[in-house]
């Protein structure tokens, strides 16, 4: 009675499993990842993209996006007064600078689909190329070079010009990701060919550089290579190392020139000299205190007509905060911050370690470049006249920034790659009884219908009916289980439902004698083999307890 009550909610468990089994298989499958995407199998996915590699790049597109909009609008605010008076057109800024982010775009687009640009080729194909070019334009600027304020850093094109220390910034990048690569991870170089390449690829390029003189941008590409290295793991004794020669070097380059003095004055103290050195430094501080809370509204600055000095450049923070208030300057560094962190996130979703530190690299240089401004305008340290990426004008500057932000995009688009683990994890097939209990594909298979169970129970029974120790009576048992056992484990007779493994139903026989186990070569401990056949197979003077050391 109780065998037969047992059977019939078994009946009823299988009955309703194999609904579930065939409802499964109504459903129409997930698309298989292809040879260049990641698999999608058992994580969310965005656009076919795994959520973990799309959801990332996404917020860095929106917030790129906004940065690059609103840095028109802020660049058309803050000159527009001083374009209308020089130029006669209000818009001539404008214009100029939408142009130069146009290029920038096709840059970003170029770098992020073709090809030819792909990691793979920036770490054994571009790095001396770019590294010749940028040396060239370098050595160039020395010699036919345009000065302003007493620098020599530009090339007139006639048309336009460029700013070659502009362009070093994402080179630096990539020469430093690579030496990196090929001896902290790679292993590919010594230590000599390591300290040479550094020399070589980051340290002179800095040399002609800081000469020009620009010492902030030689600032900027020295720590966020130092900071790439420690991310690949540099010894904590270089660290501190490194950290000593910047600190001797950076007070030699500070007291060098009159001029670095007295901005360091100015950072300390600007109201000491309003009308001279702190000028410009004490009309961004009354900016900011006369745009209070909300601000007094875009296009509404005072601070642009003529008052502070390169509104649309430098100083264009100073026109955000009267413009948009605390609030809005606080919203205007949530989205840069957000950009940021959102390249990090990028560089940790890529199983590419080269890529890896392209994206970490790139967004360092943002953000150094970024808070570098932003210290200088509130006065907390020294003005070193570095733009804001995105935002102020300048057309180095902006390709420069389009051309970082292409790199992270690359990271991010080579990341959705194909593995050994997908391959192994598409080889994997569900397979039912209304399919026939095959499988379709190479690899294990997973069989959830009573005729697959049936075959595979059929080949066991037979393989059990071997002349093996202890095999005759899990033969009998396995052979005669059409339908369910005594204990109610396992079917093969019942269709559309899971199976279970047979364990017989008197717990008795699921044991093995003592002479049924595999047979295993034992030492007796006088250095002679002896066989012994199974579970409790040896002799009385060679056995041990479970616990005997």
């Amino acid at each position: 009675m109780a065998r037969d009550t047992r059977n019939n909610q078994d009946a009823r468990m299988d009955a309703r499993a194999g609904e579930g089994v065939r409802g499964r298989a109504e459903r129409p499958r997930r698309r298989r990842a292809t040879e260049f995407e990641h698999s999608g199998m058992g994580e969310r996915l965005i656009a076919g993209v795994p959520a973990r590699i799309m959801a990332p790049r996404l917020v860095f597109i929106v917030c790129l996006v906004a940065l690059c909009s609103f840095g028109l609008l802020m660049a058309y605010s803050a000159s527009s007064v001083e374009a209308l008076q020089e130029t006669g057109s209000s818009t001539y800024f404008l214009v100029r600078q939408l142009i130069n982010m146009a290029i920038g775009l096709a840059f970003m687009l170029i770098m992020c689909i073709a090809p030819a640009f792909s990691l793979e080729s920036y770490r054994y194909f571009w790095t001396k190329p770019f590294w010749v070019i940028i040396m060239g334009l370098l050595v160039l600027v020395k010699v036919i070079g345009a000065g302003s304020g007493g620098a020599v850093r530009w090339i007139d094109l006639g048309f336009t010009t460029i700013q070659p220390s502009e362009f070093a910034k994402p080179v630096a990048i990539i020469i430093a990701a690579r030496l990196a690569v090929d001896y902290f991870i790679d292993r590919e170089i010594d230590s000599q060919k390591f300290i040479k390449g550094l020399v070589l690829g980051i340290g002179l390029p800095l040399a002609l550089v800081f000469v020009q003189p620009d010492m902030g941008s030689t600032l900027i590409i020295a720590v966020a290579v130092f900071f790439m290295l420690v991310l690949s793991g540099l010894p904590g004794r270089y660290i501190v190392y490194i950290l000593g020669v910047f600190a001797v070097a950076g007070t030699a380059a500070l007291v060098a020139q009159p001029y670095r003095i007295a901005r360091l004055m100015v950072a300390i103290d600007p109201w000491k000299d309003p009308y001279g050195d702190g000028y410009q430094a004490t009309l961004a501080i009354m900016a900011f205190a006369s745009g209070g809370l909300f601000g007094r509204g875009i296009g509404g600055s005072t601070m642009k007509y003529n008052y502070l000095p390169e509104a649309h450049n430098d100083y264009i923070l100073a026109i955000i905060g009267e413009e948009l208030g605390l609030v809005g300057t606080v919203i205007f560094f949530a989205v840069f911050i957000a950009l940021l962190v959102s390249a990090f996130r990028i560089g940790t979703r890529c199983p590419n370690r080269f890529g890896r530190l392209i994206s970490y690299g790139s967004s360092l240089m943002l953000g150094i470049q970024f808070f570098v401004n932003v210290m200088g305008i509130l006065g907390v340290t020294p003005m070193t006249g570095k733009p804001i990426p995105f935002i102020s004008y300048g057309g180095s500057s902006v390709l420069t920034s389009m051309i970082m932000a292409g790199l992270i995009l690359r990271v991010s688009i080579e990341s959705n790659q194909t593995t050994i683990h997908d391959v192994r994890r598409q080889s994997l097939s569900v397979v039912d009884r209304d399919r026939g209990g095959r499988a379709t594909s190479s690899g294990f298979s997973v069989l959830t219908g009573g005729s697959a169970r049936g075959e595979s129970s059929r080949g066991r029974s037979s393989q059990s009916g071997s002349p093996r120790q202890g095999g005759s009576t899990r033969g009998a048992r396995s052979s005669s289980t059409s339908s369910r056992g005594p204990a109610g484990y396992g079917r093969t007779g019942i269709s559309g439902g899971y199976d279970r493994v047979n364990l017989n139903g008197d717990p008795s026989d699921r044991l093995r004698s003592r002479d049924s186990g595999p047979r295993v070569n034992r030492y007796d401990g006088s250095g002679r083999r002896d066989n012994h056949g199974g579970r409790g197979g040896y002799s009385n003077s060679t056995r041990r307890g479970r616990y005997d050391r």
